[in-house]
C-alpha cells in the first residue's frame, strides 16, 4: 500500500490514499472522493460513496489490491 502525495503521483492510474481513522482509508481520484476501505480484522471491507456515513459495501476481501479494485470498480 503507497501513500503519495497528489503531485508526485500518476492521475491517471494511481488513486489517493488517505488515513481518515486506525482502521479507515479514503480513496481518492485526482477531483473525487471513489471511496473507502475499513480494515475489520483480517478483512478489508471495501466502500462505495463520497461520504463514510454514506457510504456502501461493495465486497469485502483479504487482500488489499483486490479491495482497491472494487472501490475503483463501483466509483460512480
Amino acid at each position: 500500500m503507497a501513500i503519495s502525495h497528489p503531485k508526485t503521483r500518476d492521475s491517471r492510474n494511481e488513486p489517493v490514499i488517505a488515513l481518515v481513522t486506525d482502521n479507515v482509508f479514503s480513496i481518492m481520484s485526482e477531483h473525487d472522493t471513489l471511496g473507502f476501505i475499513h480494515k475489520a480484522g483480517s478483512v478489508y471491507v471495501a466502500l462505495s460513496g463520497d461520504v463514510l456515513s454514506h457510504s456502501v459495501e461493495v465486497g469485502q476481501s483479504l487482500t488489499w489490491e483486490q479491495a482497491l479494485q472494487m472501490v475503483r470498480d463501483n466509483a460512480h
